[in-house]
């Protein structure tokens, strides 16, 4: 399984790697982390996040450049 991180304007990928055997599918958690890395953070949301529509989505891949097959994603804004 590969943890996917993409910019939700440009399409970039910013954060691809294979997940450890027992890694858990946490997307928050990454994208937390992704957020550090552009020392930026994660916006609280006090709703639901329709897919695609954050500023980063994390998806759960069983492939690394298979963007038609994904286990499972979330999207994601930074704070202002």
């Amino acid at each position: 399984m590969f943890v996917h991180v993409a910019d939700q304007r440009s399409g970039e990928t910013l954060f691809c790697r294979r997940m450890a055997p027992r890694e858990r599918l946490d997307a928050r958690k990454f994208a937390h982390e992704i957020a550090g890395m552009y020392d930026c953070t994660i916006a609280e949301p006090d709703g639901h996040i329709p897919n695609c529509c954050g500023d980063i989505r994390v998806e759960f891949r069983p492939r690394r450049d298979d963007p038609v097959c994904i286990w499972s994603g979330e999207s994601f804004y930074f704070a202002a």
